[in-house]
């Protein structure tokens, strides 16, 4: 989606820029009609949008042109902001999603971003599809899901859309003057409008060049002060003997607010099932894969942490899902002036996990500037680790050029040599919205590796460029854009020794007919960590193994929720050759039912040539061929409820992971454990099936989960799963 606070760019994150016509902020300035009582919120437009203020939404963002006529109603009322909107629209409207939820930004949607309190408090965005779901975002919480209205009605021009967003939902702060956005989303043409836009705007939700609404909750009817939440939950596992036995567990979190823009927080006895992870796939990948968080007291200020203006694949000091399950919890955060800032302690079993961050951003027309301070702590009986970072930034509106500079330190109990745990990095570039160019110096210490983080690779000193470019055609075109993205870093370990290198680079074409076309190519080194195995003969020894990909990505409609795609990438990696061919569709068997299809093979064949002599000698590395083949079932037969089955099977051995050693043959059962026997690698080849089952519920005060297996295990997990969270006060995420 063009939409987005942040984009990421060839592994560079940072605010992408474009450059407009030159604008007035003042013509962008609106006096929010007061309605006696709410509008008709049917997706019609009718007289009761009469009084409404009317703003138009023709600015394609996109393509830098006039858009498509779309017309934006705003008032108020006494509960809440009243929208909608008028969509002309000539191409065929895309609408799939019937459940609430991100589905709805893989259709065409409408949305409205909201600032309340301009870049000094929480940003909103409320987005709805032609057919009414909707689904919204809070910079303040990851799992923001409170209960707003959405209505939507097609027609033969195109289609409408009625919100209302009750004040309640929002923090305030009892601000008057609103900074705001409205914009219209097209999958067909993949434009964004808007309604404002101006000299050095960056993307489409750039507060900086925001519209403002003035005038709001004038009747002083909205609460200033955000109403506390309380949160139950109670977990029923239903198994056997085998597996543990069934139990039953209960906790609760809370939020309390202290000021306008802050809070309080607090857990206890946190559920840690994560009922809600998606199945995994066999794709090769060069380093461990992450989970996203979903326990309330981590997602609750999440966006206050590891907030880097811009690095190239730095260490994440704070991923949560590291944290083992805890017992309680308690955590501080929120906004003052141009200040984010966020504390929290996890108090578990003989271990304490701690965190606190302070950030200071300066965002207008001129200038973005941004400083971060965070620090990460963990204290067991056997591990002290305590890591602190320095995030820094600024950028020049008007010339798009950036500088950044990023240090940490990791200091505990397994840090052996203090001048090999620090992280330096420092960016200079161009950045617009269609150019990206960056260099980046970067070192991460041998030992920089918190305890609490996610570090892709340890001991690498040296330098990484990215230059990206878009070309945007007209949206009547057949050729709707072309972009090419490259990238060359090269890294060398604390010896000296070179030991990664990375070049390589893609085109992507989309066209008008939804077809996606990319072409890519990489060479990759990289020395694997054999350190970590003392097990294994000559472990310091010294290899520069390849990770290459060579080949294409054909896909269809991959912007909305029934995309279909074929892919291969092949080229020298690890000691071989590895060859992938991925095939995926999901298929619309009824409206609000849909089938996903996939097919993947990896095989890997060993090279004689790579093969270190060592290692032929206890011959550890056979040829691999490894099927995945799933079938899963998505029906949401409602704005709030929805089922989806997955079965899966994987078989065949397992490949090797880049950058670390192969998993290794098992010996005969009963065999003594020995050296050569190699009995510490027992998951060689891999034949399993998992069949998963999940309902969710979500409406007003209660949510439900009933879930049959988890599909993040590798075979199936016999066991029932029954979750009932309550939530009194607040809503949920507010």
């Amino acid at each position: 989606m063009k939409r987005r606070f942040i984009a990421f760019c060839g592994g560079v994150a940072f605010v992408c820029a474009a450059t407009m016509p030159v604008r007035s902020q003042e013509a962008f300035t609106l006096a929010v009609p007061q309605l006696p009582q709410r509008p008709a919120m049917n997706g019609t437009i009718d007289d009761s949008w009469s009084k409404a203020a009317q703003i138009p939404v023709l600015f394609d963002f996109t393509y830098q042109r006039p858009g498509e006529p779309t017309t934006a109603y705003v008032a108020q009322d006494a509960a809440g902001i009243d929208i909608a909107f008028a969509v002309t629209q000539r191409e065929p409207v895309t609408a799939s999603a019937e459940t609430n939820g991100a589905g709805v930004l893989n259709d065409d949607n409408v949305t409205v971003v909201l600032w309340p309190q301009g870049s000094n408090g929480f940003a909103y965005t409320f987005s709805a599809n032609p057919a009414g779901a909707r689904y919204q975002t809070s910079s303040e919480n990851t799992a923001y899901a409170p209960q707003w209205i959405a209505a939507g009605k097609r027609n033969a021009g195109g289609y409408t859309v009625t919100m209302h967003i009750p004040f309640g939902i929002i923090r305030s702060g009892g601000s008057k003057a609103w900074k705001v956005q409205f914009e219209r989303s097209t999958i067909a043409t993949n434009s964004v409008q808007v309604w404002e836009h101006a000299q050095g705007q960056r993307n489409a939700g750039d507060i900086a060049y925001a519209g403002t609404l003035t005038g709001v909750a004038a009747t002083g009817t909205a609460a200033a002060r955000p109403q506390p939440r309380l949160q139950f939950y109670g977990l029923a596992e239903s198994t056997t003997p085998a597996y543990g036995g069934s139990t039953s567990r209960m906790g609760a979190d809370v939020a309390l607010p202290v000021t306008a823009t802050s809070s309080l927080l607090a857990s206890f006895h946190p559920d840690y099932s994560n009922l809600e992870i998606d199945q995994q796939t066999i794709a090769p990948a060069a380093y461990a894969r992450r989970y996203s968080e979903v326990r309330p007291f981590f997602t609750q200020g999440a966006n206050n942490f590891n907030s880097t203006f811009s690095c190239t694949n730095c260490p994440t000091t704070l991923y949560t899902p590291a944290i083992p399950s805890f017992r309680q919890g308690y955590a501080y955060e929120g906004t003052a002036g141009r200040f984010n800032y966020g504390a929290f302690d996890a108090i578990g079993t003989n271990r304490s996990d701690a965190a606190q961050v302070l950030t200071y951003t300066i965002n207008d027309a001129k200038q973005i500037t941004a400083f971060s301070a965070q620090r990460v702590a963990v204290d067991t009986p056997f591990v002290h680790d305590d890591t602190s970072t320095i995030y820094t930034g600024y950028e020049n509106q008007r010339s798009h050029l950036f500088i950044a500079a990023n240090y940490g330190i990791d200091r505990g109990s397994n840090v052996t040599d203090y001048g090999q745990s620090n992280y330096y990095e420092y960016d200079a570039g161009f950045v617009n919205q269609t150019t990206v160019a960056v260099l980046s110096l970067q070192k991460v210490g041998a030992y920089f590796n918190p305890v609490d983080g996610y570090v892709q690779q340890p001991d690498v000193n040296g330098y990484f460029l990215v230059y990206n470019k878009t070309f945007n055609f007209s949206t009547t075109a057949r050729l709707h854009d072309i972009s090419l993205s490259s990238f060359y870093g090269r890294y060398h370990d604390r010896f000296g020794r070179t030991n990664q290198t990375a070049a390589g680079g893609q085109i992507n074409i989309d066209l008008r007919n939804l077809l996606t076309l990319h072409v890519f190519g990489q060479a990759s080194f990289a020395e694997p960590i054999y350190e970590d195995l003392p097990y294994l003969p000559f472990a310091t020894h010294y290899e520069l193994l390849p990770f290459n990909t060579n080949g294409f990505y054909l896909g269809y409609k991959t912007q909305t929720s029934t995309p279909s795609s074929i892919s291969y990438s092949g080229g020298t990696y690890f000691h071989g050759h590895l060859g992938s061919w991925s095939y995926a569709t999901t298929i619309p068997l009824r409206r609000a039912l849909h089938l996903t299809l996939e097919a993947d093979r990896n095989a890997y064949a060993p090279n004689a040539a790579w093969e270190p002599a060592w290692q032929k000698a206890f011959g550890l590395e056979p040829s691999a061929t490894q099927w995945l083949e799933r079938v899963s079932l998505d029906w949401q037969f409602n704005r709030y409820a929805s089922v989806d089955v997955g079965v899966r099977r994987i078989i065949g051995r397992n490949i090797p992971n880049a950058y670390q050693f192969p998993d290794l043959p098992a010996p005969p059962y009963g065999t003594p454990c020995t050296l050569n026997t190699q009995c510490y690698a027992p998951f060689d080849y891999v034949s399993a099936g998992n069949a998963s089952f999940a309902f969710h519920f979500l409406a007003s005060h209660n949510e439900f989960y009933l879930v049959y297996g988890n599909p993040n295990s590798l075979s199936t997990y016999p066991a029932l799963y029954l979750k009932w969270i309550r939530y009194i006060g607040a809503e949920k995420g507010t």
